[in-house]
């Protein structure tokens, strides 16, 4: 079997950390993925073992214009021409809401599943969410199972008619059914996670297979970084062995897994994830499928989306080392979205800031200029302490502009501290107070835990971020792409003047 998770509508080649690869990178092949090379090798592997089933384990929506522009269109071609045998629905498939994704399922011409998804009361996706699929290959009946994770309506936009049911107690239901129609190899596609992933492997009897997503996880026998073995095998509550499997994310990998069952258990299985490099050539239908979104998308970058009433300042000469406009405007985009969520804080590293934008109308491209990265919006707990010292280590290099490391400079909402970059390491910060409910500030408690948004890139140690690495705490590195949000937020707000507000102050040494 195949499978893919967590595309997020890169359908073009990306660099190793998942942004659209640049067109010197690509003349060295120095880049990963893109649909037409992941046909290519679905095909090469189809031609060895012909009726090997494609599954895919969500979040195909989310992730750059692609899916900006034409929402679930391109990614619904792509996966009928590849010949996907099953998905279940991610988080992000329900960002814009159940029409949007009821437009993709009706364009799909295979089986889209939420088997812990109670669609009853939802018009729009009660036809559409299938619980379950029974899929033959090679004259065997084969069950497959989607679940995705149960904190989706805290993740994305589902609306109120949708329950979203405990993962174990619906596949346990699912294989029941299963094994009453003599079905006895159940595969489950599960967008819970790696460490949801083991615990239902650990509790349900009668999985087979996890082919799993959500957290970006990538399981090998031989890439560097990888968070353990493909497949990680795991005891089932029978004592049979459950093949858990996932292949990281943005199509850099096609993961494939060869299993042979006895009686409905797995008796050999071998396998690991195809890295889809520059080795492999791009399939010439697939590149011409996709060719028209590509051309149209220009056209999208020429579009106004808001109004600067003034320039906004996002030169690297400000917003790595003091407080500026742009970095307002972001921050503030962030806690914006963030406040659904619970955060309190928003944080935006200075280097992530590439350019500023003129007075006047403001177009999808200029915003792409200042967040050209496809950063995606993380969120998480923090306690008082470390958000003291993940401040401490932004400032600490902004004496010296010389620095190569002065992007980790933070540009910041609903907090505001003052530096003096005289004092010695870890004393630089003089004060950092909270927005409270009423407006006011209250200094930070070093005990309590805060709800913290930042982007993807520092939350999981970019810009020696360590401590956010290391200490965030339940963790969520898979929101909203940052230019997205702001390009949202200049629809609402506009015309926009971000002011210099005192949110950063640097303080001179005593």
């Amino acid at each position: 079997m195949l499978h893919t998770t967590d595309g997020h509508a890169r359908f073009l080649e990306i660099d190793a950390r998942g942004t659209t690869c640049k067109p010197e990178d690509a003349a060295v092949g120095r880049c990963f993925g893109g649909a037409a090379r992941r046909a290519t090798a679905v095909a090469q592997v189809r031609a060895e073992v012909p009726e090997a089933l494609l599954l895919d384990a969500g979040d195909q929506f989310q992730g750059t214009l692609f899916y900006n522009r034409f929402r679930g269109e391109p990614i619904a071609a792509v996966m009928n021409q590849l010949g996907y045998d099953a998905m279940v629905v991610g988080n992000h498939e329900f960002d814009d809401g159940p029409p949007v994704l009821a437009e993709f399922a009706r364009s799909i011409l295979f089986p889209l599943l939420a088997t812990n998804v109670d669609s009853s009361n939802e018009p729009q996706l009660s036809a559409l969410l299938q619980q379950s699929a029974v899929l033959e290959v090679q004259g065997h009946r084969i069950g497959v199972v989607g679940v995705i994770t149960e904190e989706t309506p805290s993740l994305a936009s589902p609306g109120e008619n949708l329950r979203f049911l405990p993962i174990e107690e619906s596949l346990r239901n699912a294989v029941e059914r299963f094994e009453a129609d003599g079905i006895d190899v159940v595969i489950a596609l599960s967008h819970a996670g790696f460490q949801r992933d083991r615990e239902i492997a650990a509790a349900v009897a009668g999985v087979d297979v996890i082919i799993g997503g959500h957290t970006n996880t990538l399981l090998s026998n031989s890439a560097d970084g990888a968070e353990g073995p493909y497949p990680l095998v795991v005891e089932s509550p029978r004592g049979e062995p459950v093949l858990v499997v996932t292949a990281y994310a943005y199509g850099k990998y096609l993961g494939r897994l060869d299993v042979v069952f006895d009686r409905g258990v797995a008796s050999a299985w071998r396998g690991e994830p195809i890295l889809l490099d520059a080795t492999i050539e791009p399939d010439s239908q697939v590149t011409a499928l996709l060719e028209p979104y590509a051309v149209a998308l220009e056209g999208y970058a020429n579009e106004v989306i808001g109004v600067a009433a003034e320039r906004l300042e996002g030169e690297t000469s400000a917003c790595r080392f003091r407080e500026c406009a742009m970095g307002n405007l972001i921050a503030d985009a962030l806690l914006e979205h963030g406040a659904q969520h619970g955060v309190e804080v928003a944080l935006q590293n200075g280097g992530g800031i590439r350019s500023s934008i003129a007075e006047g109308p403001i177009t999808v491209g200029e915003v792409l200029e200042v967040l050209p990265f496809g950063n995606a919006m993380s969120t998480f707990g923090l306690r008082g302490a470390d958000l003291l010292e993940v401040l401490e280590h932004g400032v600490s290099q902004a004496d010296d502009p010389a620095n190569g490391s002065t992007g980790r400079f933070l540009q910041v909402a609903g907090l505001h501290y003052s530096f003096t970059l005289g004092r010695p390491v870890g004393q630089r910060i003089l004060s950092a107070a909270v927005t409270t409910p009423r407006g006011g500030f209250a200094p930070v408690d070093t005990e309590r835990t805060y709800r913290v948004v930042i982007n993807d890139f520092n939350r999981t140690g970019g810009d020696g971020f360590d401590v956010l690495r290391d200490r965030a705490i339940d963790p969520y590195d898979d929101g909203p792409i940052l230019a997205d949000l702001v390009i949202a937020y200049l629809s609402r707000h506009s015309p926009v003047s971000p002011r210099l507000e005192g949110r950063v102050r640097e303080l001179p040494a005593p």
